[in-house]
């Protein structure tokens, strides 16, 4: 019996989860922007670009050494959105950060996450591609070389959001000797223990997923976050159905 709870739950997030997300993403587009709790590590990364143009450095991203045709496509993409986020700000004022990769197609998509506000306005001539490199294959490689890259650029900000394993402390140290602002998320555990000590700002698990849709408000984004919200809901209802079940019938 609660096996077959689960199941049917199941069944009513896989049926529910579409049509959430169509209604709320027209209630979003009529106004209906819903109320999110505050995440303080987002509103440091908020205005990095502008300080940029006081100081004449570019903020540097860095989204992983993930791809986004392998096990960590999902947080390659959330890294990726970040970059998306603030394509447009970038666009506006001219001051386009620095992306650095660690795989050829996570290095084309944040090249058209740069270049999409660009193409908008019907003028390409502030884009360059060069704003987006790839640093190394391999994890390890790739710290290193953001390492490097970090000692020569001079950043204003060093912000990590997506695939990381325990090279991030690499970088994050990197970024604490040069006393960089430094926005770091992840949802590897590994990663985490050697983020926490030396960068301020931390996203932890879901909260990587959710910090595009507080980035840009986009109808899009606010209407998938609450119905992730949802199917959450639900599945924490039937798990409580199935277990008290489970419990009262043996």
């Amino acid at each position: 019996m609660a096996q077959q709870i689960v199941q049917i739950g199941l069944i009513v997030v896989a049926l529910a989860l579409p049509i959430a997300m169509w209604v709320f993403s027209v209630a979003a587009q009529r106004g209906r922007v819903p109320q999110l709790r505050g995440l303080p590590v987002l509103d440091a990364l908020q205005g990095q670009l502008g300080r940029g143009i006081e100081t004449g450095r570019p903020a540097h991203i860095s989204i992983g050494s993930g791809s986004i045709a392998g096990e960590d496509t999902l947080v390659t993409l959330a890294g990726a959105s970040i970059v998306d986020g603030l394509a447009q700000e970038a666009a506006d004022t001219g001051a386009s950060p620095t992306v650095t990769v660690a795989d050829g197609t996570a290095m084309v998509l944040a090249q058209d996450m740069l270049r999409r506000p660009h193409t908008r306005r019907g003028d390409i001539s502030g884009y360059d591609p060069l704003d987006v490199q790839l640093l190394g294959m391999q994890p390890v490689q790739y710290a290193v070389g953001a390492m490097e890259f970090l000692e020569h650029l001079h950043p204003i900000s060093n912000v990590m959001i997506g695939s990381f394993g325990p090279e991030a402390g690499l970088i994050a140290e990197a970024g604490a000797k040069q006393g960089l602002t430094q926005v770091a998320g992840s949802t590897d555990a590994r990663a985490l223990s050697v983020l926490y000590p030396s960068v301020e700002h931390v996203l932890v698990g879901e909260e990587v997923f959710a910090a595009p849709a507080y980035l840009d408000r986009r109808a899009g984004q606010l209407a998938r976050l609450r119905a992730q919200d949802l199917a959450r809901a639900i599945l924490i209802i039937v798990i409580l159905l199935a277990a008290l079940l489970r419990t009262l019938i043996g």
